[in-house]
């Protein structure tokens, strides 16, 4: 190659490498901003706004589980069967001993029933409700047939021990031994919005638990649309949510705790979510009269309360006397027809059921304190209750 050849390449080479550079440099009209001041000012950006989380309600329970499992072993189904007899046809002129009279007599029917119960001693006493093994149909007996069914799949035949109509309790026994006892727990203390648990057989649908919350306590019966004489009965009855159905009746309203805080009993037909529950505490009180004595002792003042918009009054609260019965505590406490009884024992009074129910749930010989209205003046009455005449 000739010097003037390698000359020429050689002007080629530095120029291509000239030009090179100055692509990969910035243009002189945009120096390049310092490293320092870009990592002292990076560029903003708008961050998405905090999404608030799902908190669940203070107090609310994650889950049923552990309380279902302990309480359910104490939970029982009752089948009851009644034998109904129609009246018989009269025949003429056959007698009864007539295999003539025998053919045209009506056949016999069968009545069953189902609801629940939970067991209270070990040794096989179980709490139910009275309508559950003495149906209205049977006119007040009991059925002839009782059968319980254990959360274990064994069955007994069982027997009732005692029962009282006016709080739709009754007590039932079956030969078992080794049995879970339910726990019972404090309905005084059960506050309205508490979480409670149903556990029954609606239906025939065996362990059935539903869960809801205390939405009312002291209801009445009267307030419940009738039916099983709840116009006649003491009811201070706690109202729930929790879901009941025919075949509930007797099973356990559980709190939180696992403990029976009611006995459910009745539904209202024409609601939703409408259900009451006899109260444990009336419960305990009732069954320990018919382990001793076989009935309810229930207190008695001798005082007959009426309706005050019946004689033209607007009592805002209090029972109005109407009647006081000759001899009786109230009698000899002084008590007369026109006073007004606002407190009982420190309770408060709202009307003339209320009376009624707190002197029978008293007991016998129970001393109380009235406060008593007459005219404008209040005075506070004692008495000693006595025991309700039959």
């Amino acid at each position: 190659m000739s010097l003037r050849r390698s000359a020429e390449l050689a002007a080629v080479v530095a120029l291509a490498a000239t030009c090179s550079s100055r692509a990969q440099s910035p243009p002189s009209s945009a120096p390049a901003a310092p490293v320092a001041a870009l990592s002292q000012n990076p560029p903003t950006q708008t961050a998405p706004p905090a999404q608030p989380g799902i908190v669940p309600v203070p107090g609310a329970p994650t889950s049923f589980v552990g309380l279902v499992k302990h309480a359910r072993a104490s939970v029982v189904n009752i089948h009851s069967t009644a034998i109904i007899r129609q009246q018989p046809v009269a025949v003429f002129p056959f007698g009864e001993d007539s295999p003539f009279y025998q053919l045209v007599q009506p056949p016999e029917q069968r009545a069953q029933s189902l609801g629940t119960g939970f067991v209270v001693s070990a040794d096989g006493d179980i709490i139910t409700n009275n309508h559950v093994v003495a149906p209205e149909e049977l006119g007040g007996r009991t059925a002839d047939e009782i059968t319980v069914k254990l959360d274990d799949k064994r069955e007994f035949r069982a027997r009732v021990l005692a029962r009282d109509p006016a709080t739709d309790v009754a007590l039932l026994h079956v030969d078992a031994r080794g049995l879970q006892p339910a726990e019972l727990g404090d309905s005084d203390a059960l506050e309205v919005g508490e979480w409670v648990v149903a556990i029954g057989e609606p239906y025939g649908l065996s362990s059935t638990v539903t869960a809801g919350i205390v939405s009312a306590k002291g209801r009445r019966g009267d307030e419940l649309g009738g039916g099983r004489g709840m116009n006649h009965g003491y009811w201070d009855f706690i109202q729930t949510d929790a879901a009941i159905n025919p075949g509930n009746s007797g099973g356990p309203l559980l709190n939180m705790r696992g403990e029976v805080v009611g006995i459910n009993t009745a539904i209202n037909a024409k609601a939703q979510g409408l259900a009451f529950a006899v109260p444990i505490n009336m419960a305990k009180r009732v069954v320990a009269d018919l382990r001793k004595y076989g009935r309810v002792q229930r207190g008695w003042l001798g005082l007959r309360p009426i309706d005050p918009h019946a004689v033209g009054l607007d009592l805002p609260t209090g029972a109005l006397i109407g009647l006081v019965v000759p001899g009786s505590p109230a009698h000899r406490a002084g008590l007369r027809r026109g006073d007004v009884v606002l407190q009982f024992d420190g309770l408060a009074v709202d009307d003339g059921e209320r009376l009624r129910w707190l002197s029978a749930n008293a007991g016998v010989g129970k001393k109380v304190l009235l406060r008593v209205r007459r005219g404008e003046a209040e005075q506070d009455i004692p008495l000693v209750t006595i025991a309700q005449p039959d």
